[in-house]
């Protein structure tokens, strides 16, 4: 599989491939490792919450096509606009605002980085600050639910998605109140000034009453989940509905963009299934193996130690995120290392947001990194300068991941006082 990947193999078929590879002697024959892959990809498919993916992916593009993106940066630039490093501030609000409807990294970073990136520059902000700012803070998108991650991890690993999606909540604002911490620091050190208001308190108010209904919809979808009135699934639909009403109430989603935003939303689909049944079906090949009790005793003939198993388990993610994409992670690992969780004593629940938060880190790290290469899209710079601005955020984000990972209250209490 490393192998099909380090040629530039796409990742569902390097997957897919390495199991009709190296298993027929595993089941007797090819035409049975073919018949094993084609019903491992029907069954990995074949589960109701998996229909919150689409669903979601769907109200993301629906909401960056329709204009939503724009109340909601206007909103966050209303609110911290005249501090010192504004704008700054602004693009991670308005990320952390984004994140709640969208559940995609890289589509956070490409519906506000769109808006906010050229404003910033037209500030005075040096390019490579404000690409790799808003590169760090699309990872929120994966943390702030709703989240597909979170989805895919839910049906892996067999927890509730409602339970992952108050998990995120807190941590997805811990790492942005410390991506503003630094952008802040790093501001007021390059004077990058805000942006002055039009107006006081009463203005302010105004801007919150026109982004009211982008603001409605995470409180519709996420309180309809908490409160129990419908299944992640559902709320799926429901924000798909709201995305097109929205839309066509406020004039900002046009026929054509209905059209490209559902095709925009197929074409990701598609990939991610793909994807999840190949892996699907090189997990059960991997059992076949028993590969998970392998690397158990392996860790534990090394510790049994819990933190120091859990640091070997960021180490993994970390740098599984800098060479594989967010979901191939969790399709791959995360059935084998859940038999150690379970071992050593870590809440599934816990685990699944701090893999979360590592892999977030993942998509502003080089190779992969894809959070990178959109914002170098959207600045015409070229990705080293990125890089280079990206550096402080990924640090800090990187303290918030040993948090979120090492005092699970910040995931949990949530889940506490719900249940």
């Amino acid at each position: 599989m490393f192998l099909l990947l380090f040629l530039g193999v796409p990742v569902a078929v390097a997957i897919g491939g390495s199991c009709l590879v190296f298993t027929p002697w595993l089941v007797g024959g090819i035409d049975r490792v073919m018949l094993l892959v084609g019903q491992r990809m029907i069954t990995t498919a074949d589960s109701f919450t998996l229909l919150a993916l689409p669903f979601f992916i769907l109200a993301g593009t629906l909401m960056s096509n329709g204009g939503i993106s724009r109340k909601l940066t206007d909103l966050a630039e209303a609110i911290s606009g005249d501090y010192p490093g504004g704008l700054a501030i602004s693009a991670v609000v308005a990320c952390m605002f984004f994140a709640a409807v969208s559940g995609s990294g890289p589509a956070t970073v490409a519906a506000i980085g769109a808006i906010m990136i050229p404003a910033m520059n037209d500030r005075g902000y040096d390019k490579g600050f404000s690409g790799g700012l808003l590169a760090a803070a699309g990872g929120i998108g994966v943390l702030i639910p709703p989240s597909i991650p979170m989805i895919v991890y839910g049906v892996v690993s067999g927890v509730s998605v409602t339970d992952m999606f108050i998990a995120g909540v807190f941590p997805g604002i811990l790492v942005g109140i410390v991506l503003i911490i630094v952008a802040v620091t790093i501001s007021k050190k390059r004077n990058y000034v805000g942006e002055p208001r039009d107006g006081g308190f009463g203005w302010v108010m105004g801007k919150i009453w026109d982004a009211k209904y982008a603001l409605l919809m995470p409180i519709i979808i996420l309180g309809g989940i908490y409160s129990g009135v419908f299944t992640p699934t559902e709320a799926g639909v429901v924000a798909v509905v709201y995305a097109i009403i929205l839309g066509g109430v406020t004039g900002g989603l046009s026929l054509k963009g209905l059209c490209n935003a559902m095709i925009e939303a197929a074409v990701i689909t598609a990939s991610c299934i793909i994807l999840m049944g190949a892996a699907g079906a090189f997990s059960k090949f991997l059992y076949m193996k028993d590969l998970p009790g392998m690397i158990a005793n392996m860790i534990f003939s090394v510790t049994t130690n819990k933190f120091i198993i859990m640091i070997l388990f960021n180490i993994l993610f970390l740098l599984g995120g800098m060479f594989i994409d967010t979901l191939s992670n969790i399709l791959i690992f995360v059935p084998l290392l859940l038999p150690i969780v379970n071992q050593i004593g870590i809440d599934p629940i816990h685990f699944g947001i701090f893999v979360t938060a590592n892999l977030a880190l993942g998509m502003v790290t080089p190779p992969m990194g894809v959070d990178l290469f959109v914002a170098a899209n959207i600045v015409k710079t070229p990705f080293e300068n990125i890089l280079k601005g990206a550096m402080p955020f990924i640090i800090a984000n990187f303290v918030a991941v040993l948090i979120i990972t090492y005092v699970p209250a910040i995931s949990l209490w949530p889940l506490w006082i719900f249940k």
